[in-house]
């Protein structure tokens, strides 16, 4: 099995929310908070987000059903579909050919968050009550909200045999093209996480 690194970017057009799950909300505190890392502090992006977010959309948008051995392949078997070949005698599992790392901060950004150029963003939303048409009580909410223009660097670890690697890259493309016209993270048909992925 052989291997090759592509570099991918995400440069952020709108307000992106991938949470981190918070246990306890404060007063006045963020009800939603972005994902950061741990001991930077730093806003980033994971790889699972990104690579679960692809693969649903190769599943819905891009002519592959869940059980296709192809995004099986690629991006790992589900549960379901080992179950569907638990009695093929030719079945063989087979390594998953995409690893997507987590995606950083670019070095320039870093430097801007850093020195507090530039930082998260807090949107306040309503939640409203449709019998009166006006604010539900206690339905304000604060999401946290990394803005646009800043990029994400990461890579994906592609493994393959001979002959696969130009297929890998087309559908792992095919998957890209999809993302740039749908969303990523949360919220998307509130207008959140408008994205540009370029793979080189």
């Amino acid at each position: 099995m052989k291997k090759e690194i592509r570099k991918i970017d995400i440069e952020i057009l709108t307000g992106i929310h991938i949470g981190a799950g918070n246990d306890a909300v404060q007063i006045g505190g963020v009800d939603s908070s972005v994902i950061k890392d741990p001991i930077s502090s730093l806003p980033y992006i994971p790889g699972s987000s990104i690579k679960g977010k692809i693969r649903c959309l190769l599943e819905t948008e891009g002519g592959y059903s869940e059980k296709s051995d192809t995004i099986n392949d690629y991006f790992g078997p589900t549960s379901e579909y080992l179950k569907t070949k638990k009695d093929a005698k030719e079945f063989e599992q087979k390594p998953t050919r995409l690893l997507f790392r987590d995606l950083g901060l670019s070095d320039k950004d870093k430097e801007k968050f850093r020195s507090g150029e530039v930082t998260t963003e807090f949107k306040t939303e309503i939640v409203i009550d449709r019998s009166k048409g006006t604010a539900k009580d206690g339905g304000l909410r604060s999401i946290e909200r990394v803005p646009p223009s800043v990029k994400f660097i990461g890579e994906v670890l592609i493994r393959y045999f001979d002959g696969e690697l130009e297929n890998i890259i087309n559908v792992l493309n095919q998957g890209i093209e999809l993302l740039n016209n749908d969303y990523l993270g949360g919220s998307g048909s509130r207008g959140y996480g408008a994205v540009k992925v370029t793979l080189t």
